[in-house]
């Protein structure tokens, strides 16, 4: 009997538009609920809101870069136009009674015309240092992988160290960004790292 054909290679262009199930997993942290783990969808602008709600003015004054208290629709908006493939969010959503919470993201923006994106983590304070944010980079890198990108980087401020320390944790570089009053810019080369989506 022949084994079955391999399935035909799909170019990373062709992942525009189409909603990545591939990416979505479940993962169970040790004594906390599970979390679901997946793309996010332009209809989970509810959750989102609720999301960045949550946050400690702490979390979000490190994590926007300045002081807010809640996010506009037009934020929300941006924050959920997403292509899956030059614009993509991942989430870790609990479930309860109440429906559904999101208590991390991840995301990356392409830099037009080229292999690299800009990309963000942030997680519920409630959440923080049990593991989440590393679920959610490592399901950001597979997809970014996947769809052409070679590099991902990001930015903080100089005082959120915690964000810094996991970072080199994690493989990515880390330095302060010259006459930028402090900005430390984290850096990770996709092209090296050997990820799996199992």
């Amino acid at each position: 009997m022949k084994p079955p054909p391999a399935p035909t290679p799909v170019s990373p262009e062709a992942l525009r538009g189409r909603y990545p199930h591939e990416l979505e997993r479940t993962w169970q942290p040790a004594g906390a609920s599970v979390v679901t783990i997946r793309p996010l969808r332009p209809e989970d602008l509810a959750i989102e809101r609720r999301f960045i709600e949550a946050l400690s003015p702490a979390t979000l004054y490190q994590r926007l870069q300045y002081s807010a208290t809640s996010a506009s629709e037009r934020d929300l908006a941006r924050l959920l136009d997403l292509d899956y493939y030059d614009r993509l969010a991942v989430g870790g959503v609990t479930q309860d009674s109440t429906g559904e919470t999101l208590v991390g993201v991840s995301r990356y923006a392409r830099v037009p015309g080229t292999r690299r994106a800009e990309c963000a983590i942030v997680v519920t304070d409630g959440w923080q240092g049990r593991g989440l944010g590393s679920e959610l980079m490592r399901t950001l890198m597979i997809a970014a992988q996947a769809r052409d990108i070679d590099c991902l980087e990001g930015s903080t401020l100089a005082e959120n160290s915690r964000i810094a320390n996991w970072g080199r944790r994690f493989g990515f570089s880390v330095h302060t960004e010259p006459n930028s009053g402090g900005l430390v810019v984290v850096r990770i080369d996709l092209t090296d790292l050997a990820l799996s989506g199992e």
